[in-house]
């Protein structure tokens, strides 16, 4: 596989190649299709694989942040970039704060 379709198979399977809003949570869940197949990761250049260990940490705000560094430097690599969208919603009374992402090619 070359580097581009392995870039692209891992935007995929975090929902951002659809041209849609991707919501943070479907970004989160293809998390554990990059751990499972890691060894694609080493078919690119060390600065864009980065540090990968904390993909596997139990905490959410760890794994979700790690995850969406690695789409960054992933999309970077296809002259694109990634942008967020925060949407803010009452729920219980209490104001709580949504994240969609979405690709975003550079011209």
């Amino acid at each position: 596989m070359t580097s581009k379709a392995v870039v692209e198979e891992m935007l995929q399977q975090l929902g951002l190649l659809e041209g849609k809003w991707t919501k943070l949570e479907r970004i989160d869940a293809g998390c554990g299709f990059i751990v499972q197949n890691i060894e694609l990761l080493s078919t690119l250049p060390k600065r864009v694989v980065g540090d990968t260990t904390a993909l596997s940490s139990n905490v959410t705000l760890t794994r979700r942040k790690s995850v969406c560094a690695l789409a960054r430097r992933l999309a970077k690599e296809l002259q694109a970039s990634i942008i967020r969208r925060r949407k803010q919603v009452r729920i219980n009374k209490k104001t709580v704060s949504l994240y969609s992402y979405r690709l975003f090619y550079c011209k």
